[in-house]
């Protein structure tokens, strides 16, 4: 039998194609939307575990924006929580990804946080924080959010 030889190119690649497929049984969902001043319904769901909404805490206040002004290197940290539920009877895993972009098109900050959700568990969060410059979000036209919902095992 002759044995196949693989460039490194093509090792990388495979892997890294591997590693990006998700899990069977989940379900990958993605949204831009403008900044979250206020809660957003998303209604992703995979069987009975959803994210349900993402609100965004400690966003600039005018003091805030002003203060900014003076001093350009200001920097903010802001918290994602996204509303999640699981109605079943196992528990799942939701991973989550926030992508901030300023007003060219560029992604200005990036996040990202995996956690499980209980099961039966109708009133719980999963919180991502992110830290940028506080002239950057408000000046940030929108954002981009996905998410993998599927089971633990």
């Amino acid at each position: 039998m002759k044995a196949r030889r693989l460039s490194i190119p093509a090792l990388v690649l495979g892997s890294a194609a591997a590693l990006a497929a998700p899990a069977p049984g989940t379900k990958e969902f993605d949204k831009t939307m403008p900044m979250p001043k206020i809660e957003t319904k998303i209604g992703w769901s995979n069987e009975r575990c959803a994210v349900v909404s993402v609100s965004l805490q400690n966003y600039p206040s005018s003091d805030d924006v002003d203060k900014a002004k003076k001093d350009p290197s200001d920097h903010t940290w802001m918290w994602w929580n996204f509303h999640v539920e699981n109605g079943g009877g196992r528990k799942c895993r939701i991973k989550l990804w926030v992508e901030v972009y300023d007003k060219a098109g560029n992604v200005a900050k990036a996040g990202d946080r995996t956690d499980t959700v209980e099961a039966g568990k109708y009133d719980d969060n999963i919180r991502l924080s992110t830290r940028m410059r506080t002239l950057d979000i408000v000046e940030s036209p929108k954002v981009h959010v996905r998410a993998e919902i599927g089971p633990t095992d």
